[in-house]
């Protein structure tokens, strides 16, 4: 059993089934003790008590919720699909300030095996670290030049959906509030905010972790169209930018694996599941029609 290991993701009311889905498929894989900081848009307290009925069965885990009211996403803009939650981990330094190194990670994630190699990964004396975007059609590279000419990015970014981060250092260079300004200054011009302004702060100045730290479900064969010595990839956790609640996608049978595990099962299944609807035309013609709920998740980082 090493030190504990602390987990931060950000997430609200509707996509608390799946922080617990997530948190739950960590644990099972999972020998140390897993402290999570759950960076709470709104969370109902019936909803924390199905957390903590779905997590009872570990016992090397603790659950803290962080009161994100205090620290005003308000101020950041809504864009479209990505919430104001997203923008979250910009906070993560100063609530904790103690710490030395803690791993972030969206919710719409499922861990395949044990945290511990992630965590314990060197950071060779970056102040972050993340997986590579490097295998998309259209460079994220170029695209961040076009949003912010000044950014001096010559190779490849990183995907902001799972982060390693080194603490102290992270302070030093006033990340939170470098973060902040940026965002304030160019939101009309970004396209992946939080994830286009922290490439921009880093400037390829970051630690290169392996695609499996963080894999994205769609993108082995793009992957391997660069990289074709790349048979396959062992996922330490799948990334879900597709969302497999709403349709099949690439990896949905390890989603659905894990979504059995959950007390939240139904929960998901009943709202985000697409059915049919009952309504009358001129008020007495009975007509049946295809109901899709929309897809509000708050970290869509990556879509193809």
């Amino acid at each position: 059993m090493s030190e504990h290991i602390p987990i931060f993701c950000a997430t609200d009311e509707n996509y608390a089934p799946f922080t617990s889905m997530m948190m739950k498929s960590l644990l099972a894989h999972t020998k140390s003790f897993v402290d999570f900081y759950v960076m709470d848009g709104g969370i109902k307290t019936k909803t924390k008590s199905l957390i903590k009925k779905d997590l009872k069965q570990f016992s090397n885990k603790k659950i803290h919720y962080v009161d994100m009211s205090k620290y005003d996403l308000s101020r950041f803009p809504n864009l479209g699909h990505f919430s104001v939650n997203t923008f979250a981990r910009y906070f993560v330094p100063e609530i904790a300030p103690d710490f030395k190194k803690v791993i972030y990670m969206d919710v719409d994630i499922i861990v395949k095996q044990d945290i511990q190699e992630l965590f314990d990964q060197d950071m060779n004396g970056h102040e972050i670290a993340g997986t590579p975007c490097d295998f998309n059609e259209i460079s994220m590279t170029t695209q961040i030049k076009r949003i912010y000419p000044e950014a001096n990015i010559e190779s490849v970014c990183f995907s902001a959906g799972m982060l390693l981060m080194d603490i102290p250092k992270l302070r030093k260079m006033n990340y939170t509030a470098n973060a902040i300004r940026l965002t304030e200054t160019l939101y009309k011009r970004l396209c992946y905010p939080d994830q286009d302004v922290l490439n921009i702060i880093f400037e390829n100045n970051f630690k290169h972790l392996d695609y499996r730290f963080d894999f994205i479900h769609t993108t082995l064969a793009k992957i391997q169209k660069t990289r074709p010595e790349i048979r396959t990839i062992d996922p330490l956790m799948i990334h879900y930018t597709l969302k497999p609640w709403k349709s099949n996608v690439a990896f949905q049978e390890d989603f659905e694996e894990e979504l059995k595990k959950t007390v939240f099962q139904k929960i998901i299944q009943k709202k985000w599941r697409s059915r049919r609807v009952k309504y009358y035309l001129f008020g007495f013609i009975p007509v049946f029609k295809k109901y899709v709920p929309k897809d509000i998740f708050m970290n869509q980082f990556w879509v193809d």
